[in-house]
């Protein structure tokens, strides 16, 4: 009934009718819960084939309460999140195309790259063999040099990347510069569609991965201390073209000066390209992209290290052996290569919980274990040791979000191992003792990678709505 709520409101309101479902949610998100709820709202209506419609209908209740054209869509709002949402869950494939070659070309170079004199150590560019140590305004004409070839690399790479953005983000982004030009259409505001755009695909988009690559998995790793440097100033300035003025850079950080005609041409270059970007229709590409976007046959897999108990006593003496897990929409299974005909597997309807394994089980803080039972049999559990605490919680996410509808479920679980005779973390001698801990299965990662599941979405934003009962009274 929630989803169709949400859905019948996007709808009415394409008709002229208030959205009253959406204006609610609006009010009631506080800034530590708009992020979760944009990112449930905007994989809903994925699902749907709504996304465009409902972002169409945040645009206007935004832009009926912006009056000044110079901070629209700057704050966290529930619209503003819910386009960062969206371009990270359909546009991070473009991202990688556009962003990926001159980030790695940073990491590779490693190159000395800084502008403001504050910071400038002339130890660092000391010119080996050649008998002098470069001054001052070497050292920032160097970094300008090398920051203008990453800049117009981008610049190039970005200006080409039309073809390539996915047509449901094109869409996007022209309903959203019509929106703008509707509620300022004076001549002295024509600029106002272009810094719309830019507000969310250079600032909330391309700079914040530009500066935390790993966090976009553009990179595996986090930088060091001088490539994250480069990577910053090469940010900053992608912000300055993406402001579309460069006047208010030179103010405020005078040092970034002598990159101002890069920055000048950068603003022309992305003026054109956003001009270009927003030339589409709607056309049955569109119906395409939907079904892309739809869950895949296979949830998340990789190699982990595995070992099953069901009515021994745990080899404590290299328990663990390698397999190749898969997981899919109604089942686990594991084989000893990918490519396997023999596999063994884990009905997800059965599981009854995914949790944690105290280190001091097995010498390790990457253990995780599925309990499930077969029919009228007792517990079993399979314990699956990752590489590292990030692998860890992705694969604990995913198999609770996948177990999520499952009614038999325990409260409590051993976070320990039985060895021997009695249980590693309370000592009950009994195996099949009540669990000592009690079980999480609602905590999970809310990534923009995860699988489309709108049921999932519509509990989670009526969990949120339960939260705010009293406020919405």
């Amino acid at each position: 009934p929630l989803t169709e709520l949400l859905c019948q409101a996007v709808r009415t309101s394409l008709n002229g009718n208030q959205p009253d479902l959406l204006m609610l949610i609006d009010e009631t998100t506080t800034a530590e819960s708009r992020q979760e709820v944009s990112t449930n709202l905007v994989k809903l209506f994925l699902g749907h084939g709504l996304a465009k419609e409902f972002l169409d209908v945040l645009f206007k209740l935004e832009l009926e309460k912006t009056s000044e054209s110079n901070t629209l869509f700057r704050s966290n709002s529930l619209a503003s999140k819910s386009m960062e949402s969206f371009l990270k869950v359909t546009g991070m494939q473009y991202l990688h195309r556009v962003l990926g070659p001159t980030v790695n070309r940073v990491f590779d170079e490693k190159k000395y790259v800084e502008l403001d004199p504050s910071k400038v150590e002339i130890k660092e560019a000391g010119c080996t063999g050649l008998h002098r140590i470069q001054t001052e305004a070497d050292v920032i004409q160097q970094g300008t040099q090398h920051l203008q070839s990453y800049l117009t690399e981008l610049l190039r790479s970005i200006v080409k990347s039309v073809s390539h953005c996915p047509p449901l983000l094109r869409v996007a982004f022209r309903q959203l510069c019509q929106r703008v030009q509707e509620r300022f259409p004076e001549r002295e505001y024509r600029k106002v569609k272009f810094i719309a755009v830019t507000s969310f695909l250079c600032l909330r988009f391309f700079s914040p991965a530009i500066m935390s690559p790993k966090l976009f998995h553009l990179r595996e790793k986090h930088p060091d201390a001088r490539t994250s440097r480069t990577l910053l100033l090469l940010a900053k300035a992608v912000q300055s073209i993406g402001n579309l003025d460069t006047l208010a850079v030179r103010s405020k950080e005078p040092w970034m000066g002598p990159l101002q005609p890069a920055i000048q041409q950068g603003i022309a270059q992305l003026k054109e390209f956003i001009t270009q970007l927003i030339s589409v229709e709607d056309k049955e590409e569109l119906g395409e992209e939907r079904l892309s976007l739809q869950p895949a046959g296979t949830l998340k897999e990789g190699f982990l290290f595995l070992h099953k108990t069901r009515d021994k006593c745990m080899l404590m003496a290299s328990p663990f052996k390698k397999y190749h897990v898969t997981l899919r929409s109604n089942i686990l299974s594991y084989t000893k290569t990918p490519n396997s005909k023999k596999s063994s597997f884990i009905s997800l309807q059965k599981v009854q919980a995914v949790e944690k394994v105290e280190e001091k089980s097995f010498g390790s803080s990457h253990v995780m274990q599925i309990i499930w039972s077969e029919e009228m049999e007792q517990l079993e559990i399979l314990y699956l040791q990752c590489k590292s605490v990030n692998e860890l919680n992705q694969w604990l996410s995913a198999l609770r979000k996948s177990c999520i509808h499952n009614t038999e479920t325990l409260n409590s679980y051993h976070p320990g191992v039985f060895k021997g005779d009695k249980w590693s973390c309370c000592h009950q001698k009994e195996k099949t003792a009540a669990g000592c801990d009690k079980t999480r299965h609602g905590v999970t990662l809310q990534e923009w990678n995860d699988p489309l599941d709108p049921d999932l979405e519509s509990q989670l934003i009526f969990r949120h709505l339960l939260g705010v009962r009293e406020a919405m009274r």
